[in-house]
């Protein structure tokens, strides 16, 4: 039995710092992609400046409304997530048929230079999606549960002597990490957020240059 449970203590180890891992760089990865894309936002916002009217203040209109609805993507919870996502949708549409109609006359190296950076600002969103739909597979837990109770029991088993403190202590721990990754891997809600002061910082700058 104190084989068996050394060896099922090493595995759930294994279990939980490869996950901890995979759960941590998934949290760089969404990180990384809203800096970008409030980037690639607020250059589409600048650019903007180049079209003709009425295009020019409709699109920044547009852009306004779209950062409100980055911040509400991981602010809101997952049963949410996918009305903000299809709002975001609708935007990028009405967002391209003002580039299309600016571009059918005029075919200039700023109209192009806008459409490349509308492009990119689009590609993001489907990015982040992904990013936000990429979470830990439900195997995964059900395996890292399930091992993680066997070795508990085995480990009370094998006790000769019980005190309440020696005999909790190891659960708590390995309930503390577990906790710790489903923090990590769900970016909408948990005491782990992401970092939005990006996204806030554009809609500030926005908001000034509107009421200027």
């Amino acid at each position: 039995m104190g084989t068996i449970r050394d060896g099922l203590f090493i595995l759930v180890s294994f279990l939980l710092g490869f996950t901890l891992t995979l759960a941590g760089s998934r949290f760089g990865e969404r990180r990384s992609l809203l800096v970008e894309e409030a980037v690639s936002i607020g250059t589409t916002y600048l650019r903007a400046d180049t079209l003709p009217q009425p295009y020019r203040d409709h699109s920044k209109r547009l852009l306004g409304d779209y950062v409100d609805e980055r911040l509400k993507l991981d602010e809101i919870g997952a049963d949410l997530f996918h009305d903000a996502a299809s709002r975001s949708r609708e935007i990028h549409k009405e967002l391209w048929l003002d580039a299309a109609a600016v571009a059918k006359d005029d075919r200039s190296a700023l109209t192009a230079v806008y459409l490349n950076s509308l492009n990119e600002t689009i590609d993001l969103d489907e990015k982040r999606v992904a990013a936000f739909e990429n979470r830990i597979p439900p195997p995964i837990w059900i395996l890292i549960i399930s091992i993680s109770c066997i070795a508990v029991f085995t480990r009370g088993s094998t006790l000769t002597a019980r005190f309440w403190l020696t005999t909790i202590l190891v659960p708590i721990t390995i309930a503390i990490v577990v906790a710790l990754i489903a923090d990590l891997d769900t970016p909408s809600r948990g005491l782990i957020r992401l970092d939005q002061r990006a996204m806030q910082r554009l809609k500030a700058d926005m908001a000034a240059e509107t009421e200027r």
